[in-house]
């Protein structure tokens, strides 16, 4: 596994220089769902295959770089992202631009309009739990590999963006895969410090099978790109600070692979996690969080409160391991088996 990784590495300019494709090397026009755009310009429009149709923006440099895939709403009630990646069009100088930039403003738009959380209402299925997807498929796995064949296959680099759901808070943070090979893995981590986001949790739980890569960013992964989820803002909101975060993320991330001027901000004191641990609930019932997000915790510190449908305790959450809260659920229904505190651990 891909853990316990130093925080330097000297050769973060060499690994980038090599996982560039050579289709992004040549300043020309750039087709992408049957539409050219031509070097300095920019195309919004919808990318259509069969039943699926996407929002997106392509943006063509310039100059030559690379191709930098940006995604919000894989989850259609994740909502501060989409309204950044509507900014970021209008603010890329494409004169300045040295490669591609391709903004999917909203993949799941189905589940968009449901105000679903995390489903789509075409088929109840997950998106990021589809991939690489099945041109045969429902609905929902059609979408997946849409975004496979077209725009994964076109891609350099990828960014899938969320939030936290509208039912629970989380601390921002940005997820760094692994996958066992050595230069992409390392070159996903340096990816992932430049985003400036100061929590990065390592990531190896997906398979390593491309053909069963489940979720977005494990399917660049598993195609030898580097693929991250970030993290920012929660419960349905689309407060301004969240969306500012996340275009800094953005902006960040472009300066690190040189395709705009200046330098990446990364967080100057990153904390690294190399496991997540979820709290499951032993009952149906109420859930009372006694955490917050951040909060530091020691293994067998109470974190939550079970009680009935009378309102009397039935059971108490506690945390198994030493560490601080990522994700923890705002919304008092629970179930058996659901896992509504999530902790990271260095």
């Amino acid at each position: 596994m891909f853990t316990r990784i130093s925080t330097k590495y000297k050769f973060a300019s060499i690994l980038l220089c090599g996982m560039l494709s050579t289709h992004a090397l040549a300043k020309t026009s750039f087709e992408l769902s049957n539409v050219t755009t031509e070097p300095g310009k920019m195309n919004s429009y919808f990318a259509k295959r069969g039943a699926v149709e996407l929002p997106v923006t392509v943006i063509q440099g310039q100059h030559s770089g690379p191709v930098l895939l940006l995604t919000a709403g894989i989850h259609g009630d994740e909502f501060p992202a989409m309204f950044a990646l509507q900014r970021l069009k209008n603010d890329i100088d494409t004169s300045e631009l040295k490669g591609t930039v391709i903004i999917v403003h909203l993949a799941n738009l189905a589940g968009f309009h449901g105000r679903r959380i995390a489903l789509s209402p075409k088929d109840e299925k997950n998106l990021n739990r589809e991939f690489p997807g099945k041109l045969d498929g429902t609905h929902t796995q059609q979408v997946a590999a849409f975004l496979t064949d077209e725009f994964i296959s076109r891609a350099d680099f990828l960014i899938d963006m969320h939030s936290g759901r509208t039912s629970g808070t989380l601390l921002p943070h940005v997820y760094s895969p692994f996958v066992g090979d050595e230069k992409l893995d390392k070159l996903t981590f340096e990816f992932a410090k430049a985003t400036g986001m100061k929590h990065i949790v390592m990531y190896g739980e997906r398979p390593r099978d491309p053909n069963n890569s489940i979720s977005y960013p494990n399917t660049a992964m598993t195609r030898g790109k580097p693929g991250l989820t970030t993290e920012i803002g929660h419960l349905g909101q689309r407060k301004e600070e969240d969306i500012l975060a996340d275009l800094d993320v953005v902006f960040n991330a472009m300066k690190f692979l040189k395709m705009l001027p200046g330098s990446a901000k990364e967080n100057p004191a990153p904390e690294i996690y190399n496991s997540l641990t979820a709290i499951a609930s032993p009952a149906d019932g109420f859930f009372t969080a006694s955490a917050k997000v951040g909060d530091k915790v020691e293994k067998g510190e109470t974190v939550a409160r079970i009680t009935d449908y009378f309102g009397e305790p039935i059971a108490t959450l506690k945390a198994p391991v030493s560490g601080i809260v990522l994700m923890i659920n705002q919304s008092p229904p629970i179930k058996k088996g659901e896992s509504p505190v999530t902790i990271a651990v260095k």
